[in-house]
């Protein structure tokens, strides 16, 4: 439905571009033929048919200048085309008259002026009324039916050959009028048709502008997070190497990982000397395998303690030490390797 109104607007808005000119011409051809009236002697008819060309002429210029000021779309595109083709049914009975109630009674130049007046504005108004459907039907039968039944089956008599192919001529027309209009609104449909498929496009140009700012956001924060983290991890690890405190990390078995400048300091036992080697190679020979049992046993227990044990400088130095435990756990809760804080005792 929301479709048949957008291609009637378009249609409506078709018709009434070509309305201006079509009045126009139309106004001109009356003036001429009014002329053509004096001309062959018949002043008073034509001064009554220029009154009724007139208001036709004023009617149909009020409409199409009452559709031109609307605001666009305009809310009932049907009223407007009803509109225009009650003014072209009116144009036609205008034109039709000429050729019926108002054909010259004697033989003169006239009838030919008629004939090529009415055949003209029938045939020319094809592609200005085409738009919408009915509107140059509603302007072709009056003006043209009307005249070649009367000149070829009243006037003279039953001229059943020349007036068979008068109305094969009107039907022509008619025929080419009717192919036009599907012409246009198969024109218009197509444009709307791609008016949809651009919206289409642009909403999906625009979505996926949307969801590139907000992926483009998010990666940007992620980025930021990571760096944070990063710095953090980087200022941690800083803080521990560097920090006059003597800190040890070790596996699960207590193998060495991280050894620090004060635990080198302190005990003389160089990180690259000591790494992967278990931390109870610092045990002093007495009391060893309790000491070594005490401390797997603590490394292999996922939470904090502490204890006090006696380790071995490389110059064979006893130092009483107090070994606090730090379990590091992974995402998942599982112990990875412990920490190590080392005071004396």
């Amino acid at each position: 439905m929301e479709f048949r109104r957008r291609l009637l607007l378009k249609q409506v808005a078709e018709l009434f571009f070509f309305t201006p000119a079509a009045i126009s011409f139309s106004f001109i051809g009356s003036i001429v033929t009014v002329a053509v009236f004096y001309d062959t002697g018949e002043l008073q008819k034509g001064l009554w048919w220029f009154v009724l060309a007139t208001i036709v002429m004023f009617f149909r210029t009020v409409v199409t200048y009452a559709y031109r000021t609307q605001k666009k779309p305009v809310a009932h595109p049907e009223k407007w085309a009803t509109l225009m083709i009650v003014g072209n049914i009116f144009a036609g009975i205008q034109w039709g008259l000429i050729g019926t109630l108002l054909f010259p009674a004697a033989h003169n130049y006239r009838e030919l002026f008629t004939v090529l007046a009415i055949t003209s504005y029938v045939a020319g108004s094809i592609t200005a009324f085409s738009p919408v459907k009915w509107a140059h039907l509603a302007f072709a039968i009056p003006a043209s039916i009307p005249p070649a039944i009367y000149i070829f089956f009243m006037r003279d008599g039953m001229n059943f050959l020349s007036g068979g192919m008068a109305l094969f001529f009107i039907f022509c027309v008619l025929y080419f009028s009717h192919k036009q209009h599907q012409i246009v609104e198969h024109r218009l449909k197509v444009e709307l048709k791609n008016e949809d498929l651009l919206a289409r496009s642009l909403e999906s140009n625009s979505s996926l502008s949307i969801s590139h700012s907000e992926l483009r956001f998010k990666t940007e924060n992620e980025r930021r997070a990571l760096r944070e983290s990063n710095s953090r991890v980087a200022l941690l690890g800083t803080h521990v190497a560097r920090t006059l405190v003597p800190i040890a990390e070790c596996d699960r078995d207590s193998n060495v990982l991280e050894w620090n400048a004060a635990a080198e300091s302190l005990f003389g036992v160089r990180f690259k000397e000591l790494k992967g080697q278990p931390l109870t190679s610092l045990l002093p020979t007495e009391n060893y395998a309790e000491n070594k049992l005490a401390i797997k046993k603590l490394l292999a227990e996922n939470h904090a303690t502490s204890v006090d044990t006696i380790l071995r400088t490389s110059h064979g130095e006893r130092i009483g030490m107090r070994l606090f435990f730090t379990p590091i756990q992974s995402d998942d809760g599982n112990p990875v390797r412990t920490a190590i804080i080392m005071t004396t005792v």
